[in-house]
């Protein structure tokens, strides 16, 4: 059982903090609505207390790339019986009527007074409803405040067998001596290699990757999409086609975005693609921090605009950061 332990560094030395009795778990929703970078960056609340046929989903969100998320907060340990729960709700989020589901979204993002629909945040991250015919992309996020012993080991399989990306989040308070709360986070998931490489499309809601690069020439990106996808397939990382972007993920967890580029023509400026570095995964899979991975690769982490100049850069930089990876 993994146990989190905190110090304050002061001039005497190391103090450790205190865990808090105070209760966080009635709080965990309401934080992470507010701030759902508290479990990922770039995520986007898109609905609370969705009603699906297995019943009320806690949270709903979009992340960078497009694909829904699909969180689950225990208020307590997450046991063995919640990875259940949390196929039943994919299953029946996978089924959803599409117009059902935009009509959830809609009306919470309504309530909240955003200035965008359902429909904008899609196409904000090259993605419609209209492109989810075959089914639906999940990620699944189950956040506690411990976990049982043997959970990491089903979604690891889960994850290397049948590529299905759930993630455990627990939470915990720690007290100062001048009784601050501090909130601590842990993210509990295997970087290890897999047991095995697989070259088959992850669902058959996603087109062959030729597909996607015909649709980038076509828009007048292949000058931008094709290096990248060239140079990541020199270094190991893996590419996943989407019917309007490729994301690229780690060969160790093809579910985990390390940067996504879309194949969409931009009216307003051609030859320049929208894309999306993560550097949490970076720092996660490589462990490379935020600013050796700008350093890296001459690019901030988030959102970015790349033309052909761009994607050179982009490129160059990735062969530099796997350099530095092998030196560490």
């Amino acid at each position: 059982m993994n146990t989190i332990g905190l110090w304050q560094i002061a001039e005497a030395g190391p103090a450790r903090l205190t865990h808090s009795e105070v209760s966080v778990e009635k709080d965990l929703e309401d934080w992470i609505e507010q701030d759902p970078s508290l479990l990922e960056h770039g995520l986007v609340i898109v609905g609370r207390q969705i009603r699906l046929e297995g019943g009320p989903l806690d949270l709903l969100a979009l992340d960078p790339q497009g694909r829904w998320v699909l969180i689950e907060i225990k208020r307590e340990r997450l046991r063995r019986d919640v990875i259940a729960q949390a196929i039943d709700y994919a299953s029946c989020l996978y089924r959803h009527d599409r117009t059902r589901l935009q009509e959830q979204c809609d009306a919470y993002l309504r309530s909240k007074e955003a200035d965008n629909s359902l429909t904008d945040l899609l196409a904000e991250r090259s993605q419609s409803l209209d492109d989810e015919t075959n089914g639906r992309d999940i990620v699944i996020y189950l956040v506690g405040t411990g976990i049982d012993a043997g959970l990491e080991r089903m979604v690891e399989y889960l994850a290397e067998r049948a590529e299905l990306s759930v993630r455990l989040v627990t939470f915990s308070t720690f007290k100062d001596e001048q009784s601050r709360m501090l909130l601590a986070r842990e993210i509990h998931e295997s970087v290890a290699e897999p047991l095995r490489v697989t070259t088959r499309r992850l669902s058959s809601a996603q087109p062959e990757i030729e597909v996607v690069l015909e649709m980038a020439d076509n828009n007048g990106l292949g000058g931008v999409i094709r290096p990248l996808y060239n140079t990541a397939m020199e270094l190991g990382i893996q590419a996943r086609p989407y019917a309007r972007s490729i994301m690229f993920t780690p060969s160790a967890n093809r579910t985990r975005c390390l940067f996504v580029v879309s194949v969409e023509r931009r009216q307003r400026q051609p030859g320049v693609s929208k894309a999306y570095i993560s550097a949490e995964a970076f720092e996660q899979f490589y462990g490379i921090n935020e600013k050796a991975l700008s350093d890296a690769l001459n690019l901030p982490s988030g959102e970015v605009l790349l033309d052909q100049s761009g994607a050179e850069q982009l490129c160059e930089g990735l062969q530099r950061l796997i350099a530095l990876k092998d030196r560490m």
